[in-house]
């Protein structure tokens, strides 16, 4: 199926104009496009592209045939969380009211304020899924390894901790 892929944003750049490709769902079109301009190819201060698929808010979208044969690349915000931007507006209007005030603490709470606002956009969120349930009898720094983590192999002499690759036991109680 014919798909026509718009880039927006600074990724116009790359491209004069859409891009038609053919392919069977989102994903499979974005990959064909990121992987054929060099435009998309990390860049190593800035690292990968982060990029927003418009319609598509999560995985399952992607993996579905694209809307009307579009599909629109849009440049995603490097900023972590949605949160902050009330503690910067109350920031500045303290900062505001300490200055033409003339009140000192004033203006240093409300340049703090403004500050812890703008690292909390800047934070990266923390993942829901990140429950991991550890082990106060294992002594390592982190006591499970995801699948597909690669394991470092140390050659010569050093000081390390390790991973249980595998550790499977069942506690039942019983009666």
């Amino acid at each position: 199926m014919k798909v026509k892929v718009f880039l927006h944003g600074y990724f116009a750049k790359f491209h004069p104009g859409p891009i038609e490709v053919n392919a069977s769902t989102v994903a499979e079109a974005v990959a064909l496009v990121t992987r054929q301009l060099p435009g998309f190819r990390p860049n190593a201060v800035r690292g990968r592209h982060r990029i927003t698929v418009a319609g598509c808010e999560n995985v399952e979208n992607l993996y579905r045939p694209a809307v009307n044969g579009e599909v629109h690349l849009i440049p995603q915000f490097a900023g972590g969380k949605s949160g902050g931007f009330l503690q910067i507006l109350l920031g500045v209007a303290l900062v505001a009211v300490g200055w033409f005030a003339g009140i000192g603490f004033l203006l240093q709470a409300g340049a703090l304020i403004f500050l812890g606002g703008i690292s909390q956009l800047l934070m990266p969120a923390p993942d829901a899924e990140d429950n991991e349930k550890k082990s106060r009898y294992l002594g390592a720094p982190k006591n499970t390894v995801e699948i597909g983590t690669r394991i470092p192999i140390l050659y010569g002499e050093d000081l390390v901790g390790g991973h249980f690759l595998s550790f499977d036991t069942d506690a039942i109680v019983t009666g």
